[in-house]
């Protein structure tokens, strides 16, 4: 996390010395899953949770109303779970917990303008950074069952990276400012064929919608 930070720094730094293509973005986002079981007795529902964004971007003009617009971003996201698991004979698992992740987003996107206003959209590659799970569970076997609360690391219990699609749009203001809207969909479910611990290996998507503050350095608009 703190690299991240210091690496996010440092291209904040180059970006305000630079000319008003480069820029920075800050908000918040609301995120939740998608879910899809795999086996018959398996189910489960998200919740969507707050989480904040940050980001550092660079507007190439390719006319006067198109644009190509590359995005480094950092977000953490956050989506509550319910799951109910007894696919397995004599057994059956029942979670509620908060999922929190960590992702750089790179987000390539072509935006037109329309005087003061744009529209955006493009594809999006995600690493995750770090996962993390809190939460109750029940484990159940065939000489009973019990129940026990965790918090603990999860970034090897989910897929590392996804692909996506982001769409938005959003306001050019006076002084180099913007607001925007964005919404975007993983097209890879995170989880892993490789989770090491009981819980739910259906299929999750993750589903974001982002609500921004951008400025431009150097802008005369």
């Amino acid at each position: 996390m703190r690299s991240i930070l210091f690496m996010l720094s440092g291209l904040l730094l180059a970006a305000s010395g630079a000319q008003a293509q480069f820029g920075v973005r800050a908000g918040i986002n609301t995120a939740t899953l998608t879910t899809k079981a795999v086996r018959t007795g398996q189910e489960a529902s998200a919740d969507a949770r707050t989480g904040y964004q940050v980001g550092v971007f660079y507007e190439h003009k390719l006319s006067k109303h198109l644009a190509v617009v590359p995005e480094l971003q950092f977000s953490r996201q956050s989506a509550n779970l319910d799951i109910e698991d007894y696919s397995v004979a004599d057994g059956g698992y029942v979670a509620m917990y908060r999922l929190q992740t960590s992702y750089l987003h790179l987000p390539v996107l072509v935006r037109g303008h329309i005087g003061r206003f744009f529209v955006e959209a493009g594809p999006q590659a995600s690493l995750l950074v770090a996962a993390h799970e809190k939460g109750t569970e029940t484990i159940g076997t065939f000489v009973g069952s019990y129940s026990q609360s965790f918090d603990r690391p999860a970034t090897d219990q989910y897929r590392r990276f996804d692909v996506g699609v982001v769409a938005g749009l959003g306001v050019q203001l006076p002084a180099g400012l913007a607001v925007g809207v964005r919404t975007s969909t993983g097209l890879l479910s995170l989880t892993s064929t490789q989770r090491s611990r009981s819980g739910y290996d259906g299929k999750l998507r993750s589903q974001i919608v982002q609500a921004s503050v951008s400025y431009q350095f150097g802008s005369r608009s």
